[in-house]
């Protein structure tokens, strides 16, 4: 196709591919490609960032889709032969491809025009963790699925305000441990009646700063999490924190590992 650089050809994988494909596929050419490893090229892993970047977009992905049909169709009117049989056979082809295979390009312009609010029909986003627009497969990971977030490498903020947020909310619950446990609570004296109960608090408190810092920085960002526990409980004071705070950890660690085999078993 004149001009019109096919992006699924670049990362090998089929136009139907769904997003998780499309996410293997990159990574597994980035490590071959990247320039540091043996037999790399900068040019080649330049192409399949851009790629990557236009196929993992939806709204992109659909420019890219409708460019490479006006394409096609470009060739085909330029080696056009006026054999008005062969004509009726290839629109007879085309009619019943579009219909086994997805909506035709008059559907894709219409839906990227049309009102932005309208549901894409029934089954759409039935799929766990993915929705979809027309035929297009767009990864969605729903708050209680953690193991289909896909978070960005760990960088030197994203890690800073993993550490940090964790090492403040086990502060927080630290001081209330201690107040619950009668240390010169004060005003807030009606905590002690919480005392048995801090150990569901402590285990809360490291999951879910264990998720918002695995969901920002991935698996870096959960060791930090636990760097910010061993900092702030490491002492014993209060009394089990660091222990439920870990439970809470390992509990996020046992949700990822589930997710991701019961994924794997229903492929």
């Amino acid at each position: 196709m004149a001009n019109t650089t096919n992006y699924y050809e670049v990362l090998g994988v089929r136009r139907e591919a769904s997003q998780a494909e499309i996410r293997n596929a990159y990574r597994g050419l980035a490590k071959s490609l990247h320039p540091d490893h043996p037999g790399g090229s900068a040019e080649k892993f330049s192409r399949i960032q851009e790629a990557n970047a236009v196929l993992s977009d939806p709204d992109r992905r659909r420019e890219h889709d409708e460019a490479l049909d006006l394409a096609h169709a470009a060739d085909q009117l330029a080696g056009l032969q006026f054999d008005f049989g062969q004509a009726e056979d290839e629109l007879s082809s085309r009619r019943r491809a579009r219909e086994s295979g997805g909506p035709s390009l008059g559907e894709r312009l219409k839906g990227r025009f049309g009102r932005k609010g309208e549901p894409a029909g029934r089954d759409s986003g039935r799929d766990s963790g993915r929705r979809t627009r027309g035929r297009y497969d767009v990864s969605e990971a729903r708050w209680y699925e953690p193991h289909r977030l896909d978070p960005e490498p760990v960088t030197l903020r994203s890690g800073a305000i993993s550490f940090v947020g964790a090492f403040l909310a086990f502060i927080l619950a630290g001081q209330i441990g201690l107040w619950a446990q009668g240390e010169n609570p004060g005003v807030f004296e009606f905590l002690t009646v919480l005392s048995p109960f801090m150990f569901v608090l402590y285990t809360l408190t490291g999951l879910v700063a264990g998720y918002l810092a695995f969901r920002s920085a991935g698996w870096a960002g959960l060791a930090l999490v636990f760097v910010a526990a061993l900092v702030v409980g490491g002492q014993g004071r209060p009394e089990n924190l660091l222990q439920f705070a870990t439970i809470g950890v390992v509990l996020l660690l046992v949700v990822i590992w589930l997710g991701n085999r019961r994924d794997n078993a229903a492929r």
